[in-house]
């Protein structure tokens, strides 16, 4: 195998989340503020966990009512968020070759820890990185230097998969090779300012990079 290690995004990549997402913020901050952001706004807003994409808009004293707002929402209407199809198969199967699985997103921890045990693929990743885990967040390597040190992660055996240009630019400021998947509103809002090795806008397609053999 080319790649021993994937280190994948979560919204937007792994899962069809994103309109989800966006409600859940607007819900969450709907008592506190005047008028809600823009979809742009809040995906300029990307990066940190979502008590702080809030606080972003917000007072400070609002972000933990917010947040608690905002995980009733998601928690309830979580059944809406799918999974983009082919991609649960292809976690297994990366899985059964021996790759080494982890997830890097900005989302917080509970509801990373939500989202991956309702859809069963918790125990497919062998570590996460949360919102709350770093200090900078993407574009900013930080958590991907994080996992790549605990991991014992060899870069060129390592792909960072990611729907926004802040992954990419994470990924490839790591020294990863990166997978840019171009499918979602979050892509569409933004290029990388890096050129990402692989684009991609199938799950298919991103199996044949994935699984390709190493050519040495």
């Amino acid at each position: 195998m080319k790649f021993r290690a994937v280190i994948f995004d979560r919204d937007g990549t792994i899962y069809d989340s994103l309109d989800v997402i966006f409600r859940s913020f607007a819900y969450g901050v709907e008592p506190f503020i005047e008028q809600q952001p823009t979809r742009r706004e809040w995906i300029r807003a990307f990066g940190p966990a979502e008590i702080e994409v809030m606080g972003r808009f917000i007072a400070s004293e609002h972000k933990q009512p917010a947040f608690n707002r905002f995980f009733d929402y998601y928690r309830s209407h979580f059944a809406e968020i799918t999974i983009y199809p082919g991609m649960r198969d292809l976690l297994i199967q990366l899985k059964e070759n021996g790759v080494k699985l982890m997830l890097f997103t900005g989302g917080g921890r509970i509801s990373t820890h939500f989202c991956l045990e309702q859809s069963g693929v918790l125990q497919l990743f062998d570590a996460l990185i949360c919102g709350e885990d770093v200090k900078r967040p993407k574009p900013h390597p930080e958590g991907l230097l994080k996992l790549r040190k605990e991991q014992h992660l060899a870069k060129k055996k390592t792909v960072l998969v990611g729907d926004a240009a802040s992954d990419v630019e994470a990924g490839s400021a790591a020294g990863f090779k990166t997978v840019w998947l171009c499918w979602s509103e979050n892509a569409r809002s933004a290029e990388p300012k890096v050129r990402p090795d692989y684009k991609c806008d199938s799950v298919e397609r991103l199996r044949e990079i994935l699984l390709q053999e190493d050519p040495s």
